[in-house]
């Protein structure tokens, strides 16, 4: 009966063991959180680009904002292209969707202007802002 007990003690002994083992490297082992892979963005047509490079300083933009260092350096676009999609820089720009509720109302009002801009040049202004790297143009 004493081998009996014995075997048993030593059997839930390793169990325990074993399971300390797993919880400890369970709780030591890195927690990596799950990332979607980066999927890099079109790059628009470089003469869009160059268009959209017309409208942004044709409509004042850099009184506002700084591209690679030039312009208003307190809201710079550099990187903006990483940063949204072509529709999430459409609402920034018109300060719609999203952008509306996020932007100080000041912005926001100033903004509505560019809504009157034809469909042409607000496509470049975005095709423009989507060729932003972070290090200035691309």
């Amino acid at each position: 009966m004493r081998e009996l007990w014995v075997r048993i003690v030593a059997t839930l002994t390793g169990m325990l063991v074993i399971m300390l083992a797993l919880v400890f490297a369970w709780l030591q082992s890195p927690r990596v959180p799950f990332t979607a892979p980066a999927v890099a963005p079109a790059t628009p047509p470089p003469a869009l680009v160059e268009a959209g490079r017309a409208v942004y300083a044709a409509q004042g933009c850099a009184m506002c904002h700084a591209i690679a260092g030039e312009g208003n350096p307190r809201y710079p676009l550099d990187g903006a292209g990483e940063r949204r999609d072509a529709a999430g820089l459409r609402d920034w720009i018109l300060a719609t969707g999203a952008a509306e509720a996020e932007l100080p109302a000041r912005a926001a009002g100033r903004k509505q202007a560019y809504r009157a801009l034809p469909d042409e040049q607000l496509g470049a202004l975005v095709a423009y802002m989507q060729s932003l790297g972070t290090e200035g143009m691309n």
